[in-house]
């Protein structure tokens, strides 16, 4: 038995996931658990889907175990996101590989531009770029220009950028999950265009959004899943529907409140507090926060971030269990033995948290809150509970 491990958002599940499911199985991968993100996304916003009709979705096209990553983690940059996501499948502890996407596709120069992130060389270059202005991205690609050449092309794509923080997370632990990377194919991420039936996640988003049809980019198999859905296409959760809301809960924040969000740092806490005064919808906050330095993802994550209520503190907080999302005949393999070799409580229930710390059940709370506003951003509200209520997906 050989059981591999993926991070990933699956927002939606699509053609190019599907892919890459294949490749781990030709590799030799004969399980494999998949870490997903729940209702909130890395780039600020609700998923597409819920977390649930993204899991079954996954369950038929090749994943085996679906576990969900804290909210906290998912609504964060790389690096955080990566990191939750490593330590989740490290604390399973039969996990063998751990599978990623990137566009070099070269696992070896991944590892080198890994290197040269975390040397001394580049962390003492960093700060001179910084002070021009630039973002934390392109002073670092730019140390890395400065100290190592041709090795900074690696960090101008998307993929690559996370896979580096992938390696990097599993240093950080002295994990011994072996990184292993796939080549992308199809579309680039966040293109327009599409390449042999796969598009990027944001192009298939785009047209859900607009009432234009997307089936051609996602398995046949999940048609039906995505159509069944609470809220189904084109009248899905975003966070613009609850507008007003976002807009009362900004208004009522402090700069000192503004300031307890996570990945605030130079002054960005007054940026947004006079953006806030100033706007009357999200995008006009948005646009009026954002510049050269702050890119417009991380103000979407400190904007969803005040609306859900998630501080400094609760990202400080290691993950605290494994929740289930759902599994097929294969994860119940994986949770016969992570229940022996794993270093986390399993979440098959919601009952399961009460035996957890109060640590654990702070975080399970968030997620929950978090789930009980995510109901109310689709065309049509839902009851409160569905994070405690929902059942598995089992298939």
């Amino acid at each position: 038995m050989k059981i591999c491990g993926v991070i990933s958002e699956y927002n939606p599940f699509h053609n190019g996931h599907r892919y890459m499911l294949e490749k781990i199985r030709e590799n030799g991968a004969s399980h494999i658990v998949v870490c997903m993100s729940g209702n909130v996304t890395q780039r600020g916003d609700f998923a597409v889907f819920d977390k649930h009709t993204r899991a079954k979705a996954a369950l038929l096209n090749g994943a085996d175990l679906i576990i969900e990553l804290p909210v906290p983690y998912a609504c964060s940059g790389a690096e955080r996101f990566a990191f939750g996501g490593v330590c989740l499948l490290n604390s399973l502890g039969c996990t063998e590989r751990l599978y990623f996407g990137s566009e070099c596709g070269d696992i070896q120069k991944l590892t080198n531009a890994c290197n040269a992130v975390l040397s001394d060389e580049v962390g003492q270059s960093i700060g001179q770029y910084l002070n021009l202005g630039m973002t934390f991205a392109a002073a670092r690609e730019n140390a890395v220009a400065e100290c190592f050449g041709g090795l900074s092309d690696i960090l101008h794509e998307p993929n690559n950028i996370l896979a580096i923080e992938y390696i990097k997370a599993l240093r950080t632990l002295n994990s011994a999950i072996q990184p292993c990377t796939i080549k992308r194919t199809g579309a680039a991420h966040d293109s327009h265009e599409n390449e042999n039936g796969i598009a990027s996640a944001s192009l298939i988003r785009e047209r859900i959004y607009d009432g234009v049809s997307y089936r051609d980019f996602i398995p046949e198999n999940t048609v039906d899943v995505l159509d069944s859905c609470r809220n189904p296409p084109p009248h899905l959760p975003r966070l613009k529907f609850l507008e007003k809301a976002v807009l009362y809960r900004l208004r009522m924040m402090s700069k000192d409140d503004f300031a307890q969000l996570p990945d605030i740092s130079e002054g960005l806490e007054n940026r947004l507090y006079h953006a806030v005064r100033n706007g009357t919808s999200i995008d006009e906050i948005l646009t009026e926060a954002k510049c050269k330095r702050y890119p417009l993802s991380r103000i979407r994550r400190s904007m969803i971030n005040a609306f859900l209520g998630i501080t400094k503190e609760s990202h400080q907080i290691l993950p605290q269990y494994i929740r289930v999302l759902g599994f097929n005949q294969n994860g119940r393999d994986i949770l016969r033995i992570m229940r022996k070799s794993g270093t986390l409580p399993v979440i098959m229930k919601s009952a399961d948290i009460r035996k957890c710390s109060t640590e654990a059940r702070q975080m399970f709370a968030l997620e929950s809150r978090c789930d009980d506003i995510f109901s109310l951003s689709g065309e049509k509200n839902i009851i409160c509970g569905q994070n405690l209520t929902e059942n598995m997906i089992i298939l």
